[in-house]
């Protein structure tokens, strides 16, 4: 395999859980449903990864954040459907991973994917206390979604902050405010930011004032509801 890096980092071959490294955490895993977020194996625990990815000629490596170790990546059907549609039509010989992985057979098999990017947050990003963070181009916004409700920023109006219980939809999550009256929906499935090279595995919708947002999410932190 010809992987294109630099030659103090080895790929290693050996199954280890060190490989995981600081930006690597336990959680409840990808949420069942549709979209490019299977539902996780039964018996086995996945972590939460991060970190540089660089093709080569026959598969992707990995060094994880808080590792000068390389993996090879193993991919499900799910990611790596995931990966071709970020990849298309050029591809991108380097970009920041994260997802949701297990010890496999001596490698590091990436069971779902959250996001990916050539720009954007990288290793030195501070961990998100959220449950969901998204954002939108056209006009642009960033939310964060936690326990208790949601928190709306646009450039040119000031933070909106709603309490509001989240409803579970189908493989997706929903939460409804009456101050102010909104709505927001977050569903499983691939989403592209173009403005951003990045794509996600969450599509973000929001009802605002009969206005609607649309734009990109990923899982923060904090657990799902």
């Amino acid at each position: 395999m010809n992987w294109r890096m630099h030659p103090k980092r080895t790929i290693v071959l050996a199954a280890m859980a060190v490989g995981l490294g600081a930006c690597a955490g336990q959680g409840s895993g990808p949420a069942a449903g549709g979209g490019d977020s299977p539902s996780a194996p039964s018996n086995t625990t996945l972590q939460r990864i991060r970190g540089e990815v660089v093709a080569g000629n026959d598969g992707y490596g990995l060094t994880p954040c808080g590792s000068d170790r390389q993996r090879i990546l193993a991919l499900s059907v799910q990611a790596k459907g995931f990966i071709d549609r970020f990849q298309a039509p050029v591809g991108k010989p380097e970009f920041f991973l994260d997802a949701w992985a297990r010890e496999q057979g001596g490698k590091m098999e990436v069971v779902a994917i959250e996001r990916a990017h050539t720009e954007g947050p990288r290793c030195d990003a501070a961990p998100e206390q959220a449950q969901f963070v998204a954002s939108g181009t056209e006009p642009f916004w960033s939310l964060r979604v936690s326990p208790t409700g949601w928190l709306l920023e646009r450039p040119d109006s000031p933070p909106l902050q709603a309490m509001a219980a989240v409803e579970k939809i189908g493989s997706g999550y929903a939460w409804a405010s009456a101050s102010p009256k909104a709505k927001v929906e977050l569903t499983p499935g691939y989403c592209a930011d173009g403005m951003a090279d990045a794509a996600s595995a969450w599509q973000a919708g929001i009802e605002l004032g009969g206005v609607r947002l649309t734009g990109c999410a990923h899982r923060g932190e904090l657990p799902l509801p």
